[in-house]
């Protein structure tokens, strides 16, 4: 494997003080050296397939020299163990810490190195929570604030164990697969007698018995004494849900499904208008398709916003909708890689067409251009003797030999020099003619030539930009505009 070789590392070894004498003080002379033992004991370790072993003497090398290069050969290592997570982290500490020199030249090895490891991690997502939840991931805690968000796992099975005070244990095995997201949804179950609260709608008020007590989602079982319960799930703008429910012990459980309000109140709904890099997206608030001109009166509140556009990728967000007011929100989309790749694709050859298409008329205006001059040279010469000849045929004199020679006309001996010189005259005056139709196809030739050129740089101008999917805006920015009767919030990214 290349990036195990011992000559990488004794390179940048030697070169450690150059790299860190600008943030860190340069390691000792001796703990340069036993870092080079090591790594190279790593090295041979490696060779010999002791992949753990050899992880020992890498991470001993560098945290002696803290030269970054040796973090290369940790994230491979990591690779080779199956450790994709921490391979990427080394990869990308790597890549931040070492001379920018050094990763410019093995810039594509570590995209290449990226992608792959990206490709073989996936992610475990615990959408509930639970006072004191403690969540392991193959025997290894994991902090819970950061489940929500996702935590990083190599690709395969693992077993998840997720506890928590006053509720039940839970444990269970799942299969990620690299690129992937598994998210676990379902909260766990309370000891004592609890209701569990869903909604499709977040945001949403839940009163129990008319006592507020949560908002959706929420994040666990709500206590409730034992017995039957009035429980209402409402949110402005949308219907109400109202449901009986019996608690006992721990298996109550409310899904409540809210619809839009229909017709939605005027003085209490909101606006969005969706203001997209490409024309005509397909726009979702939640699982509802509006209008992006924000011709649609919507609920307000906190809502999931798609965008989706025919080969791009899809645009998602969170955006808060305050009651009666206009919200604007800029939306850029990214094309797919492949239509990232054919529209680029359709440029150079729109480019390649122009260019042929310009060159080709340019060579024809030229050609056109030079045969006008050569013909229109001709034409002179002739001009010039037929009017030298029309001089002395109007003298009515017999030409001699030598002068008709002079005209351009050869003596003959059938007819007289003046009939000779009257046949040249006229044959002079086809030739002028013929000429005269040469030059004028050469002014057809440049004209035709440069018309096509012409269009040639209309093709050239005409070509799809290169900016097309480049970001214009380079912040974001916040502005008052004019809602349905007043005042309204406009947001752009």
């Amino acid at each position: 494997m290349r990036f195990l070789r011992p000559t990488l590392f004794a390179a940048a070894l030697l070169s450690a003080s150059t790299a860190f004498a600008q943030t860190q003080p340069e390691p000792a002379p001796a703990a340069i050296a036993e870092a080079r033992e090591r790594f190279n004991r790593g090295v041979a370790l490696s060779q010999e397939r002791n992949y753990n072993a050899a992880m020992v003497e890498f991470q001993r090398a560098y945290e002696l020299t803290r030269n970054p290069a040796v973090l290369f050969n940790i994230s491979a290592t990591h690779e080779l163990t199956g450790h994709f997570v921490e391979a990427l982290d080394a990869m990308l500490d790597y890549e931040r810490l070492a001379p920018a020199a050094q990763v410019s030249a093995r810039r594509e090895e570590i995209n290449t190195a990226l992608a792959r490891l990206r490709g073989r991690i996936g992610t475990v997502v615990v959408r509930f929570q639970a006072d004191g939840m403690e969540i392991r991931i193959d025997n290894l805690v994991r902090p819970a604030p950061e489940a929500r968000n996702g935590l990083r796992v190599a690709a395969g099975r693992h077993r998840v164990a997720i506890t928590a005070p006053h509720f039940v244990a839970r444990e269970e095995e799942i299969d990620v697969a690299g690129g992937s997201t598994v998210v676990l949804s379902e909260g766990l179950t309370p000891e004592g007698a609890y209701m569990a609260v869903e909604s499709n709608v977040d945001g949403a008020e839940v009163l129990i018995d008319g006592r507020p007590v949560a908002t959706t989602p929420t994040t666990s079982p709500i206590p409730v004494p034992e017995g039957t319960h009035h429980v209402i799930v409402r949110r402005a703008g949308y219907t109400t849900y109202e449901t009986d429910v019996n608690s006992v012990g721990a298996g109550a459980r409310v899904r409540a499904q809210l619809a839009w309000a229909d017709p939605m109140p005027r003085d209490s709904a909101a606006r969005l208008i969706v203001q997209s890099s490409e024309p005509n997206p397909v726009t979702y608030l939640g699982d509802r398709r509006i209008a992006s001109d924000g011709t649609d009166l919507v609920p307000p509140g906190r809502h999931t916003l798609r965008v989706e556009h025919r080969d791009f990728l899809t645009e998602s967000r969170d955006v808060d909708l305050a009651p009666g007011r206009e919200t604007t929100v800029s939306v850029f989309l990214q094309p797919t890689p492949s239509f990232r790749e054919s529209y680029f694709a359709g440029r150079r050859r729109s480019l390649v067409a122009g260019g042929v298409v310009t060159g080709v008329g340019a060579l024809v205006a030229g050609l056109g251009a030079a045969g006008f001059v050569l013909f229109n040279n001709s034409y002179g010469d002739v001009d010039a003797r037929v009017t030298s000849m029309d001089a002395f045929l109007a003298t009515r004199a017999t030409p001699t030999d030598d002068q008709l020679r002079a005209f351009g006309c050869s003596p003959s001996t059938r007819v007289t020099n003046f009939d000779a010189l009257v046949t040249c005259r006229n044959n002079a005056d086809d030739d002028r003619a013929e000429a005269n139709l040469q030059r004028w196809i050469a002014v057809g030739v440049g004209g035709a030539g440069l018309v096509t050129a012409i269009v040639g740089v209309v093709m050239l101008a005409g070509a799809p930009p290169s900016d097309r999917f480049e970001r214009r805006a380079s912040a974001g920015s916040l502005r008052l505009t004019g809602g349905l009767n007043h005042l309204g919030l406009s947001l752009t990214f």
